[in-house]
């Protein structure tokens, strides 16, 4: 169902305890600054409109598939099978065990609040939290991983050119900001002015710097 990509810090000793960073996409060259004190590992999906999404739902552009809805395969796939894995294989701090990612990325992090009791460290930077119905979802079921420390990062100009569900992707993100930060003891709500695919190196610096102070 994914693919990963795995990068061990230059000094690796497994005499050592290391964090544990996992990555929606796979794109962990944005996380090179933390390359040398956290194990990274990129999930790469073979689709991420299926793996991503938390049920179907019909896709915004005509000439696009549809979100196929196998999140809970995809994290089935990663806690229950995977996480093993790497922690049988690496020397890695149980307690410092950091998952999430960008756009449909976060979203799924976002959802594994719901649905697991781990990891510790939960982040997502432009979560589309447009998704139908993932907003009462949020709201009429209880986070199962209530001690998790959250990041969330949203634009307030998401979507601003759209004139279809995404054009409320603002409004969504700012009400699912306050709902966790109410459910949640420890949450980092930040917003910017920038659109969805924009200053996307500056939003992992600001998130590195939050990753650095909750990984120590």
């Amino acid at each position: 169902m994914f693919d990963t990509k795995i990068s061990l810090p230059d000094n690796y000793n497994e005499e050592n305890r290391y964090p544990l960073i996992l990555l929606n996409d796979g794109e962990i060259n944005y996380l090179g600054d933390l390359k040398d004190r956290a194990i990274l590992v990129g999930l790469i999906p073979q689709n991420r409109l299926d793996a991503f999404t938390p049920w179907k739902a019909h896709n915004l552009k005509p000439s696009t598939p549809d979100f196929g809805g196998k999140l809970d395969e995809y994290h089935n796939q990663v806690f229950e099978h995977l996480l093993p894995e790497l922690l049988c294989k690496y020397s890695i701090d149980e307690s410092k065990i950091a998952y999430g990612g960008y756009s449909l990325g976060g979203l799924a992090a976002v959802y594994s609040l719901y649905t697991a009791g781990a990891p510790s460290i939960i982040f997502s930077l432009c979560g589309s939290f447009w998704y139908p119905q993932f907003l009462d979802y949020c709201e009429n079921h209880d986070v199962l991983n209530k001690k998790a420390s959250l990041y969330l990062q949203n634009g307030k100009t998401e979507g601003i050119k759209h004139n279809n569900i995404l054009s409320n992707a603002p409004i969504l993100s700012a009400r699912l900001h306050e709902l966790l930060s109410d459910r949640l003891d420890k949450v980092t709500s930040v917003f910017d002015e920038y659109g969805h695919h924009e200053n996307i190196a500056g939003r992992y610096k600001n998130l590195i710097d939050w990753l650095k102070e909750n990984l120590k």
